[in-house]
């Protein structure tokens, strides 16, 4: 029963990449100094090696308000499929900013007991998704800017696992799913600070915060990170982002804090 335990545990916190919310883009977009009167695009596909620790659990299923600490080595060696991308616009003093994360996850286990009386087999898949998108304006120009924004971000998480249980002792074998998803939106408001070194060095520092009756209570972010601009349209970004996300209802748990080093290339024109 112990390993079924940690099995159970580890599922869960390989749900928790995430944090699930789409904030890197908001805070590393590259910023030109510049007031042009021209539309500006930047596309960003990045990376977040992420740790996780918290609690995570799924009303009906195994996992429920299971305590977790992964590190990214834990969540990597169990990744399926993983996608970040983020995309900028603006036009003088105004912008808008996306972001999209899927990931999906997965992981197998087993139980035997003495004497091969029985043998419990299970398999657990975990798909998140977060989706954002915010408003800013810049209030500060020049060579330190400051940018103030607000927007919405939606969060979906859903939980398949498969388990199955033989014994000799049973005429056939006992078979039993476990599936559940949430979703909410949270609310955000932050700020975005870049300061611009020369034309190739610059730093960002970014803060949010969010949530509200309907969706987590609380939620904030902090990041800082560098920028090098390689050229004038391709920009290499890095830095360290933490977060954290505090969301329950009806017997669904994610109260995760996630932090990690972030890298990313922005394509500008």
């Amino acid at each position: 029963m112990k390993n079924k335990e940690n099995y159970r545990q580890k599922i869960a916190g390989l749900t928790l990449i995430l944090g699930l919310s789409s904030f890197i883009p908001v805070a590393q977009a590259a910023v030109n100094g510049t007031n042009d009167s021209q539309w500006r695009y930047e596309f960003t596909p990045y990376v977040w090696a992420v740790g996780q620790s918290g609690t995570f659990g799924l009303a009906g299923g195994p996992g429920n308000g299971q305590s977790f600490d992964q590190s990214f080595s834990d969540i990597w060696s169990n990744m399926d499929i993983a996608g970040m991308a983020a995309f900028e616009a603006r036009y003088n003093q105004w912008g808008i900013l996306l972001d999209a994360i899927y990931l999906r996850v997965s992981d197998d286990g087993s139980l035997s007991t003495p004497n091969g009386l029985a043998d419990l087999s299970a398999d657990g898949r975990v798909t998140q998704q977060q989706y954002a998108v915010a408003g800013y304006y810049r209030a500060i120009e020049g060579i330190t800017t400051l940018d103030a924004l607000a927007g919405l971000r939606l969060n979906s998480v859903r939980w398949n696992v498969d388990a199955n249980l033989s014994s000799p002792l049973l005429p056939n074998s006992v078979s039993r799913k476990f599936a559940d998803s949430e979703r909410w939106v949270d609310p955000y408001m932050g700020v975005r600070v870049t300061h611009h070194f020369d034309q190739q060095w610059s730093v960002v520092g970014y803060a949010d915060l969010g949530g509200a009756a309907f969706g987590s209570s609380p939620t904030w972010q902090l990041l800082g990170g560098v920028n090098y601009a390689f050229t004038p349209g391709v920009i290499g970004k890095a830095g360290y982002r933490y977060i954290s996300i505090d969301y329950e209802k009806d017997g669904f748990i994610y109260d995760v804090e996630t932090s990690g080093f972030y890298l990313g290339v922005g394509i500008v024109w």
